[in-house]
């Protein structure tokens, strides 16, 4: 047993560390999913409740303040008019 121990963990040669890296991946894995899977059963309560109450508004334009915000008294310039046709064609 303690002949073999360099053997299986990659002391002496590359079959057996690459083995025991294979095997240590793959044990990983299997707890790496099983946590994912214990903690999405543990926050979905959180992640619906969160979405019941942050309902998405609807958009009307750029929010108040913006510094782009929709002046419908001053008319567009030529360019936003150019702008404008050739995005309505394309659109």
């Amino acid at each position: 047993m303690i002949d073999e121990f360099p053997r299986l963990w990659g002391g002496a040669g590359k079959r057996g560390g690459a083995a025991a890296r294979h095997a240590v991946r793959r044990v990983l894995r299997v707890v790496w999913r099983g946590l994912v899977a214990y903690g999405s059963v543990h926050v979905a309560g959180e992640c619906a409740r969160a979405a019941v109450e942050q309902r998405p508004a609807l958009l009307s334009g750029p929010a108040t303040g913006h510094p782009e915000r929709l002046r419908p008294d001053v008319p567009l310039s030529p360019l936003e008019r150019t702008l404008l046709r050739e995005w309505g064609r394309a659109g």
